[in-house]
């Protein structure tokens, strides 16, 4: 009789052990969510990783890279999007306001930055700022994983009208357009 009360204690005691490590396990792993569900497509879009999805304008991008700058303590991201056919940039900027601009590089450009208006494909732009900043590559984005950035942006309305430079390179050229946040559909990936 002594041996099946040994056998039930013991039992009892590993299903304490059991019950007290799946609590364990239920406070540490936050429930996972869906991210398909209605309300998972307006996630904060200054919160945007590598791996993530995001849907405009009928076209699904997975963030690639990102960039990180900081500017004297004012940071923005860029983050590099792409869909196997083409690649946008997608800045997120939080000065005064949320803006949201989709990007598309420009090649064979015949401009150069300075001047206080340019004029590019009939729309007149006019200079809104320049600047320095430092930057962080995560990711793929096909620059350094760290180092300086030269900027001079024009503005048109909701276009925009970019020259950035890396280091010593020679000026990249993008042509933008300011996006609504609900214009944008996130979807991020589980951790």
């Amino acid at each position: 009789m002594s041996l099946l009360v040994v056998l039930v204690l013991a039992a009892a005691v590993v299903a304490a052990v059991v019950a007290v490590r799946r609590a364990r396990q239920d406070r540490q792993s936050p429930p996972r969510t869906d991210p398909f569900a209605a309300d998972a497509g307006r996630p904060d879009p200054r919160r945007l990783k590598v791996g993530d999805v995001v849907s405009f304008d009928g076209r699904d991008f997975v963030v690639r890279g990102t960039l990180r700058l900081d500017q004297s303590g004012f940071t923005w991201e860029e983050h590099l999007l792409d869909d196997t056919t083409g690649r946008v940039w997608l800045s997120v900027e939080d000065d005064e306001g949320l803006e949201l601009c989709l990007w598309r590089r420009v090649t064979g450009s015949p401009h150069e930055p300075g001047p206080p208006s340019l004029t590019d494909e009939g729309v007149e732009y006019l200079l809104a700022e320049r600047g320095e900043a430092t930057f962080r590559a995560e990711g793929t984005t096909g620059t350094a994983s760290s180092g300086a950035l030269e900027y001079v942006d024009y503005a048109a309305g909701d276009r925009r009208l970019s020259f950035e430079r890396f280091g010593a390179t020679t000026w990249e050229v993008s042509r933008g357009r300011v996006v609504g946040e609900r214009e944008l559909a996130i979807y991020p990936v589980s951790d």
